[in-house]
């Protein structure tokens, strides 16, 4: 069932006002969203439906003017516009509705659809880095959970903890607005940068949360409560050893490559020469054509984030495709191809072999470099070769 608009939260804004007692919620996924205007009103909105109403994932305390409204359908019949979601809303998951009207503030309601079935359990499904040895200066983790989580709660259960078992509660950032996607289903932890980056003052005071060669974990203490309050988490742990830091910028001539054939759909395989963001990953390489076209296929991210594959739809047709990278993305460390994370204070960082060449670094980012065959031949690192090639 649909909450009451009376049920909301203050929010202390003068251009926003609490609960629009014109709407009708939704009580089912597939249900829309209605607002009943009176005669004539939606005639102050001639551009459509969208500008009296939008519906946000989240709570009210949450909202803000630069997030996406959820995609869906709508329509304007009569004095009611009305907004249905493309996909159904989240059993379980908060939303909030804007409401806007000439001369008046913006009104913000809250809705939830009820669980009719029996609700996942909260647990921690994955967490990234994935590998079991990450570098001294790892600056991120990424915990997947089963279900939408209770904001501004982590660091009441997220925590560093050494081989004793004994936390460092100074480790991890903590923010006033926590680093969630939209679902609340992924949060980012931050490792403190002060206690990364060489010969500042944090780390000076207190060392650096990680030291080469040790043991540590992180960890997810049970009893958070799920978004709906219907379970609460179950406990989590991952452990890791560290190794030696990533002080060197990334370089794609670092990588190798296993070249499909032409007229196959074998996928093509790149491995790493260090761990890559695991979310980065997923956006920042691409296959394309020689014509500069996106090829379509599907991309997946290897164990350890320390390789990348893709299968295309359509079979390789010919040589002279490539794969770019974006520049812009990260090794596990904070470190792209444009620059590093981890800079030694008061030394000159020198630039000279750290990363691909200018011309390979433009635009929308880095082209995987060539590597020389074993005939002598120069070519694209990964292009798909003859299949009645001989060797």
């Amino acid at each position: 069932m649909g909450t009451n608009a009376g049920n909301m939260p203050s929010v202390d804004s003068p251009l926003l006002a609490v609960g629009d007692p014109d709407l009708v919620l939704p009580r089912r996924s597939d249900e829309p969203v209605v607002l009943r205007l009176a005669p004539g009103e939606a005639e102050h909105h001639p551009t459509g439906s969208t500008r009296h109403l939008s519906v946000f994932v989240g709570s009210a305390d949450s909202y803000h003017e630069d997030r996406l409204p959820v995609a869906g359908r709508d329509e304007h019949r009569g004095d009611s516009p009305s907004f249905t979601p493309a996909f159904g809303f989240v059993a379980g998951q908060e939303y909030v509705v804007r409401t806007r009207r000439s001369n008046e503030p913006d009104r913000l309601t809250e809705f939830q659809i009820q669980r009719e079935d029996a609700a996942a359990p909260a647990l921690v499904t994955d967490v990234y880095p994935s590998g079991d040895v990450l570098p001294e200066n790892v600056l991120r983790f990424y915990v997947h959970f089963s279900v939408p989580m209770t904001p501004h709660l982590a660091s009441d259960f997220v925590a560093l903890r050494n081989a004793s078992g004994v936390a460092d509660r100074a480790a991890l950032m903590k923010f006033k607005q926590e680093l969630w996607n939209a679902e609340r289903t992924r949060l980012t932890v931050l490792i403190d940068p002060g206690r990364i980056k060489r010969r500042v003052a944090t780390n000076l005071d207190l060392g650096p949360a990680l030291r080469s060669g040790e043991r540590y974990a992180l960890t997810v203490d049970e009893g958070w409560p799920a978004a709906d309050g219907s379970s609460v988490l179950q406990s989590f742990s991952k452990s890791f050893r560290v190794g030696p830091a990533l002080r060197e910028r990334p370089n794609v001539g670092q990588w190798k490559s296993r070249s499909p054939r032409v007229g196959t759909r074998e996928p093509l395989l790149i491995t790493f020469d260090r761990p890559f963001d695991r979310h980065l990953l997923n956006k920042a390489l691409h296959a394309v054509a020689s014509d500069g076209q996106t090829i379509d296929g599907t991309s997946l991210v290897g164990e350890s984030e320390m390789s990348w594959s893709f299968t295309p739809v359509e079979r390789w047709i010919a040589p002279g495709m490539h794969v770019t990278v974006d520049d812009a993305l990260e090794d596990v460390a904070g470190n792209n191809f444009r620059e590093l994370l981890d800079r030694d204070v008061g030394h000159r960082l020198a630039l000279e072999g750290l990363g691909p060449d200018e011309s390979d670094c433009q635009g929308k980012g880095c082209q995987v470099a060539n590597e020389t065959d074993t005939d002598g031949s120069s070519e694209p690192m990964w292009a798909p070769q003859d299949s009645n090639r001989s060797g």
